[in-house]
């Protein structure tokens, strides 16, 4: 009994030595870590509030000058549907497309402006094909050339139809489109989409380059 003793009593003994120079460590020495602001966080300049739209302080200056082309429109009562409608589309490409600005492959343009029900499988299409090759930009260093549109026209756009995976035909607009890059990288530059209404929005359920 009594060696069981002094060993629980030097065990105990040794436990608090080693607790007290920890505790003395991190009093005297021990520095918190400064916290460091990621290189490419994104910050948002300015919203919509009731569409949920945001613009970045990343985005290129054509994604701004029609942002705010579609604030305006958006803050007038009765606006004009297909005005709204060009706008997001135009929006849509626009930052799908400019990649130069994007962090990864994961890190998909556009999604703000897809109809809510097909952006989880439009995400997962678009990190498998035009962001496939997208190399990671955590740390600012990447050189990689990467596309960023320039201009944009819609060609067309008139009501269409679209029918949904239950069989439900939906209501909506077709929106032919084409843009130009910065420099010209190989991307496609033509496209036909289509896009339907969720409550006071209208998403990107249509994508096909043309």
């Amino acid at each position: 009994m009594k060696k069981k003793y002094k060993v629980l009593l030097i065990a105990i003994i040794v436990l608090v030595l080693v607790a007290a120079g920890l505790a003395g460590y991190f009093f005297f020495f021990y520095e918190k870590p400064t916290e460091e602001t990621p290189v490419n966080e994104v910050q948002i300049k300015n919203t919509i509030d009731t569409y949920g739209y945001n613009l970045d302080d990343r985005d290129s200056a054509i994604f701004e000058e029609k942002f705010n082309e579609l604030k305006d429109l958006l803050n007038v009562e009765g606006y004009d549907v297909q005005e709204y409608v060009s706008l997001v589309s135009q929006l849509f490409i626009i930052d799908l497309y400019t990649i130069n600005n994007k962090i990864s492959r994961y890190d998909v343009g556009g999604l703000e402006y897809v109809y809510p029900d097909a952006v989880t499988s439009f995400q997962t299409v678009a990190e498998n094909s035009i962001y496939r090759t997208v190399e990671n930009n955590l740390d600012g260093t990447r050189t990689q050339e990467l596309p960023e549109v320039s201009s944009i026209t819609v060609d067309s756009i008139k009501t269409t139809t679209f029918t949904m995976p239950d069989e439900t035909v939906v209501d909506g607009y077709g929106v032919k489109i084409s843009w130009e890059y910065v420099e010209d990288l190989g991307y496609d530059d033509t496209a036909t989409l289509i896009l339907i209404p969720s409550g006071e929005k209208y998403g990107v359920v249509y994508l096909e380059p043309r």
